[in-house]
């Protein structure tokens, strides 16, 4: 019978091209990938990858068992789901995705306050701007970002409608009519300025200074180099930074929290989704771009 963890190990090597990047992904050293790999070619009878200067690649006998494989990862991962699911305990690890400007910006006290008040259940908080798998329980609950419906088999709520205005030092708001020309901050991986925001901001001309990251974009603006669209809850939030006239605030997304329909009843799955529910409704104005007055 196979083993289950060196089928584990041959899909991540299959799925990442190198023994290191699979080790990585799992947590665990090379030489151990490499001796289940090794392990598994040996029951089979079969070579499963071969090493090539640009990293492994799977074979066509490799190829053959794929199939194989990710049936017998998909019933793994629903059974670890369903013992997940029928853990009547407050208490255990809880892994929470979310974007990191929302972890940084805004749920963090909200997370302190959480644990604070269940000790007993360990947080593992991880910021990714990719969608992580709950499916694959690469995480527990996620409060994401979407641009539409999420999948049907995932169960949540949509929470709040997420805004964006355009932004600059509290400086140049005050003295705007000395500033005629200002050039646009954007992040390089944004793409092009939104219709809405060249239509509403024409001072604003088509040079840029281009960014990689949310905190350099906003230090910028902070220190008059320009105009930055940016999340509300950022940017009203932010001492420095004010909207520039006329103030104008965009839907970009809306904000969920979900989580495996198949663990939707573990207690700390439904303690951690009442508590974030709450603490995001409560902060509703921020995520909706309404300005206080």
């Amino acid at each position: 019978m196979l083993d289950w963890d060196n089928v584990r190990v041959f899909l991540h090597v299959s799925r990442k091209g190198s023994i290191r990047a699979a080790a990585e992904v799992m947590g665990v050293n090379h030489a151990t990938v490499s001796r289940r790999i090794a392990r598994l070619e040996q029951q089979l009878g079969v070579r499963l990858f071969e090493k090539l200067p640009s990293g492994y690649q799977i074979t066509s006998a490799g190829e053959e068992i794929i199939s194989i494989a990710e049936t017998m990862e998909q019933e793994a991962l629903t059974m670890e789901r369903q013992i997940y699911g029928r853990d009547t305990r407050l208490s255990g690890s809880l892994r929470v995705t979310m974007p990191e400007v929302l972890a940084t910006h805004l749920m963090m006290p909200e997370l302190a306050r959480f644990s604070e008040q269940y000790p007993g259940i360990a947080l593992e908080i991880m910021t990714s701007y990719e969608t992580l798998n709950l499916t694959k329980r690469q995480a527990d609950i996620a409060l994401r970002l979407c641009y539409g419906s999420p999948p049907e088999h995932l169960y949540g709520r949509k929470l709040v409608s997420v805004h964006r205005a355009v932004y600059a030092s509290k400086k140049i708001v005050i003295n705007q009519t000395e500033n005629k020309h200002l050039r646009w901050i954007s992040k390089e991986d944004d793409g092009r300025v939104p219709v809405w925001a060249v239509d509403a901001y024409k001072k604003c001309n088509q040079q840029h200074l281009v960014v990689n990251d949310t905190a350099v974009q906003l230090a910028a603006a902070r220190h008059g180099m320009g105009v930055c669209i940016n999340l509300c809850f950022i940017g009203d939030n932010d001492p420095e930074l004010d909207r520039w006239p006329p103030g104008y605030s965009s839907p970009y997304g809306d904000l969920w929290i979900l989580t495996h329909g198949d663990i939707r009843r573990t207690p700390r799955i439904k303690a951690f989704m009442k508590f974030a529910t709450d603490a995001v409704l409560g902060k509703r104005n921020l995520f909706e771009g309404q300005l206080a007055g």
